[in-house]
């Protein structure tokens, strides 16, 4: 926990820096939602095929999907979003060249419904 999901086209400028920036958000986000960033899970997908507005084939889109255990408070919330377009931004728009759009959407893991397992320790 958390589990956060990245999602990019393949023109996302600057793609190399995907990893950094899951280890910035990691970093920074630990201390506003009382979490230890060793916990902090980011997938990194990249999307094969997107169809953007009118068919703008040079446009990048980059989502991060950000989940965590309900009982932060919209503010809360609110600042996560910040502090990842934040990174976002400083990380991908400097690249140039292509117009990226960056979204973010913080939402809760549903607490009854998620398990794990740890193995091989």
């Amino acid at each position: 926990m958390p589990n956060i999901h990245v999602t990019y086209t393949p023109n996302l400028p600057a793609k190399e820096k995907l990893d950094d920036f899951a280890l910035q958000i990691h970093s920074a986000l630990a201390p506003v939602i009382a979490s230890d960033a060793s916990n902090f899970k980011t997938y990194l997908i990249p999307i094969a095929h997107a169809v953007i507005g009118l068919g703008n084939k040079e446009k990048a889109v980059m989502h991060v999907d950000f989940r965590m255990f309900a009982g932060r408070s919209a503010a809360v919330k609110q600042e996560v979003a910040k502090i990842i377009l934040t990174k976002a931004k400083a990380l991908f728009g400097a690249a140039g060249g292509i117009e990226t759009e960056i979204t973010v959407e913080v939402g809760n893991l549903d607490n009854d419904n998620y398990h794990k397992v740890i193995v091989n320790q």
